[in-house]
Parts: structure tokens; C-alpha cells; sequence
């Protein structure tokens, strides 16, 4: 899985490791970290909103379903439930609700790519446990906002 996304991302998958915890993960449980490391040259770097002026337009794009953060609060909404991974899903009746959490992260880079190139992005918010309410003001300069 990891793999296929470096591939939908255009990125190279350079090194992997494994770990097994056996004192931590017990039984049938998993759990996968990772990061990712880019490079740029220096005259394409974001300036992070100091150029932001106001009149700018923000542009959302809509999240393909649960991404990494949330999939503890999912866990946790299914043990409350006694609910598993085996049973129908609630979404969509031809596949299990473990079938439908692994399906894959959207990678959005090839839809923000082109602006990228036109030197159309200013900055970039990803919206994560914090909501928009804080994650938004991170990337913008003092005394502006978003409608």
C-alpha cells in the first residue's frame, strides 16, 4: 500500500523497515508510521503566507474519507459500538467495514500540481484534529482570515 502511493504520488518509496513489537501489539494488531522527506530548490519554496494579501482565494479540496489522524477516533467509535471489522458496512452493504477502512488515502498531489508549476500557491493548511479553526490561522499572516 505504501508503495502504490509513492507510485500515485510520483515519489520514489527509498527505504522501508518493519518493526515488530510483540510487547506493545498483541495478537492481530497492527500499527504503521511513517513520514515522508521532499526536497526543493530554494527559489520554489512557499513563503508561507507572508505574501498573502487580502482578496486572496482560498482553495479547499474535500477529503476522500478518514486519513491518518482519524483512525484511532475509529477504533475507539467501534469498540463503544461493539462493532467489527468483519460486519457489513454501514456505508456500502458489498463490503466489510474493515474493506472500507483500508481503502486508500486520496493523494492530492496531482491535483494541486499545476497550480504549483504556474507559481499560483501561496501556502498550503492541512486540515487535520485540529479543524479549520486551527489549522487555517497557522498559515496566514497577522490580521487576516478566511471567509
Amino acid at each position: 500500500g505504501v508503495a502504490t502511493g509513492c507510485q500515485m504520488a510520483g515519489c520514489a518509496l527509498v527505504e522501508h523497515h518493519v518493526s515488530s513489537l510483540p510487547s506493545i501489539y498483541l495478537g492481530n494488531i497492527y500499527d504503521l508510521g511513517g513520514f515522508a522527506v521532499g526536497i526543493v530548490e530554494r527559489s520554489q519554496i512557499l513563503p508561507c503566507g507572508a505574501d498573502m494579501v487580502a482578496g486572496d482565494v482560498v482553495i479547499g479540496l474535500p477529503s476522500s474519507g478518514l486519513h491518518s489522524n482519524g483512525f484511532s477516533l475509529v477504533r475507539h467509535i467501534l469498540e463503544h459500538h461493539k462493532m467489527r471489522f468483519d460486519m457489513p458496512s454501514p456505508f456500502d452493504q458489498r463490503f466489510t467495514l474493515g474493506q472500507e477502512l483500508l481503502v486508500p488515502t486520496e493523494i492530492y498531489v496531482k491535483s494541486v500540481l499545476p497550480a504549483m508549476r504556474a507559481g499560483k500557491i501561496k501556502s498550503f493548511a492541512h486540515i487535520t484534529g485540529g479543524g479549520l479553526v486551527e489549522n487555517i490561522p497557522r498559515v496566514l499572516p497577522p490580521g487576516l482570515g478566511v471567509h
